[in-house]
């Protein structure tokens, strides 16, 4: 390919998959809403091929289902935001940062303070970013996950990376609920936030795992109850 050209988006597989992704956690494909290849295929810029291609991801990841299990045509939808989704999704994020938050407890001390810095950066960023007259959500949303991903990249062996890569965007659809619908409790993410950077900074593994954990049971619980209270709807 010639200097300074670019490569053709029909020869892109993963960008359709990518587009149509963000599109479905940034919600601006809502819940419900139906999957159709020649629509989306002209929406990119795109052949329907890569479309069909992403839309088997999407599916096998979970971000789509079937309309209809009876339909043998296979109509796909955005899947539906549910609580017992948001907890399953939580807690195995929960559980693989964990982990992370241990071996990052454990690495040696210069190391340590360094990163933990960082966190403290971030989550003194949050705070102020949620308690502004207008808060941008989306910066908030980007500060959490700029959060935790610090201390998972920052320890976490290849294995744990890989599952975390592969799990962590599955979530996002349910973390940026969870930023922009509950704003009055981000004050207590900043609280248990704290602890986990308190816990990072001693270097007690066991303690900071457990303040990981506990991070995410709550927010599973807090988004559980915010869609137990609006309906597990597919159309909001």
């Amino acid at each position: 390919m010639p200097k300074g050209e670019t490569e053709p988006a029909q020869d892109r597989p993963d960008m359709a998959y990518r587009e149509l992704r963000e599109l479905i956690v940034s919600g601006r494909l809502a819940p419900g809403t139906r999957l159709v290849e020649a629509f989306a295929a002209k929406r990119l810029g795109v052949s329907r091929t890569p479309v069909r291609s992403a839309f088997h991801r999407l599916q096998r990841e979970g971000y789509a289902v079937s309309a209809n299990e009876d339909d043998e045509r296979q109509r796909l939808i955005v899947a539906p935001l549910t609580a017992g989704d948001a907890a399953d999704l939580f807690h195995i994020v929960g559980e693989l940062e964990g982990l992370a938050g241990f071996y990052a407890a454990g690495v040696d001390r210069e190391r340590r303070i360094q990163f933990v810095r960082e966190l403290e950066k971030l989550n003194n960023e949050m705070l102020v970013e949620s308690q502004a007259e207008r808060m941008d959500t989306y910066k908030v949303f980007q500060l959490d996950a700029s959060f935790h991903r610090r201390y998972v990249v920052e320890a976490a062996p290849p294995r744990l990376l890989a599952l975390h890569d592969a799990i962590k965007p599955q979530a996002e659809r349910y973390a940026r609920l969870y930023v922009s619908a509950l704003t009055d409790k981000l004050d207590l993410s900043v609280a248990e936030h704290s602890l986990i950077i308190s816990s990072i900074e001693a270097g007690d593994e066991d303690t900071t795992q457990r303040a990981i954990q506990t991070n995410w049971r709550n927010a599973a619980q807090r988004v559980g109850a915010l869609i137990s209270e609006w309906g597990e709807s597919g159309g909001w």
